[in-house]
């Protein structure tokens, strides 16, 4: 029974991130049609769904975003969460995003990217974005709308793990009115296209500096918690590597492209569905079929939220 769904619309993006070469793709395949999501969507392994991510490549660039958006939110009659997952780069277009379905939709959530100073954001997006981002941030949060949240998301590369880095976005989302997250950079060609460089990837003494900085602040976060529990080796809601994974991506969540492809996550290279099919290989469970490759925020927090509605008949 799928009930989260992390959906790429685009794989443009105008940003030049050191840990992500999605932007460097220029044979792009097929994009999908606002019609063609709404097709798409209509298939019954959806109606279920409460949780969806809008992201890309940058959703915002699509001049078709709020179309796209219609067509999906029009076929998921039980959607409770709604994100935009964005760098920022549009202020006016997360805005409206916004103000369009928060009224439809129970909680809505924007994620801008925001990776320290000016100096270190610029240097880890690879464009002079950081101002873009605070106003976005700013024009959300000065809607006052209670069901509409901003959340901060930082993703760990060596050049801002540290104290000042972390701190600095803590500090803005806290002046804002906000709130922040972080994740360690991963690698996979389904969804970042970066598996052939490892320069961004942090170390042992690093994830241990995160730990320790969790500690200090005294962070609490489900996702970041369950991480280093797996990183250690002690059994968590994903299993463990001694135990076997207990991974549900491809069963209660799924990740599509913007040409309609569908993954167990946005890990996984299995192709289990396509636009025109839909989903034709239900109840997959990643753990139980391949080596589960990590242990994401995009998956913890359906495994939190839904692994009750494990389908463990469906095959």
């Amino acid at each position: 029974m799928i009930k989260s769904v992390n959906q790429l619309v685009t794989e443009r993006c105008n940003s030049r991130c050191i840990m992500c070469s999605i932007w460097k793709i220029k044979d792009r395949s097929y994009e999908m049609t606002p019609e063609d999501f709404s097709e798409l969507y209509s298939k019954p392994e959806f109606k279920e769904v409460e949780d969806l991510c809008i992201s890309g490549g940058e959703a915002t660039l699509r001049t078709d975003l709020f179309e796209v958006t219609d067509n999906i939110l029009k076929n998921l009659p039980k959607l409770n969460m709604l994100f935009l997952s964005t760098n920022g780069s549009n202020p006016e277009v997360a805005k409206k995003f916004v103000e369009r379905y928060s009224s439809k939709v129970k909680d809505v959530y924007v994620c801008p990217s925001l990776e320290g100073n000016k100096e270190t954001h610029r240097k880890i997006r690879g464009v002079d974005s950081y101002d873009k981002v605070i106003e976005t941030a700013r024009s959300i949060e000065n809607l006052n709308i209670k069901n509409c949240h901003v959340v901060f998301s930082i993703t760990i590369v060596p050049e801002n793990c540290n104290k000042e880095s972390l701190n600095h976005v803590k500090n803005i989302a806290k002046d804002l009115g906000c709130t922040f997250s972080f994740r360690p950079a991963s690698q996979n060609d389904t969804f970042y296209h970066n598996r052939r460089s490892t320069n961004f990837m942090i170390d042992t003494s690093q994830l241990k500096f995160l730990k320790s900085y969790m500690v200090e602040e005294e962070i609490s976060d489900p996702f970041l918690d369950i991480l280093f529990q797996f990183i250690e080796g002690k059994e968590t809601i994903m299993g463990s590597r001694e135990n076997g994974i207990k991974c549900l991506a491809g069963d209660i969540s799924v990740f599509i492209k913007s040409n309609g492809e569908i993954f167990p996550c946005i890990n996984s290279s299995r192709l289990i569905g396509d636009r025109q099919r839909g989903i034709f290989k239900k109840g997959y469970k990643l753990g139980e079929k391949e080596l589960c490759p990590c242990c994401t925020e995009c998956q913890i927090y359906p495994m939190l939220n839904f692994s009750q509605f494990s389908d463990k008949n469906e095959k």
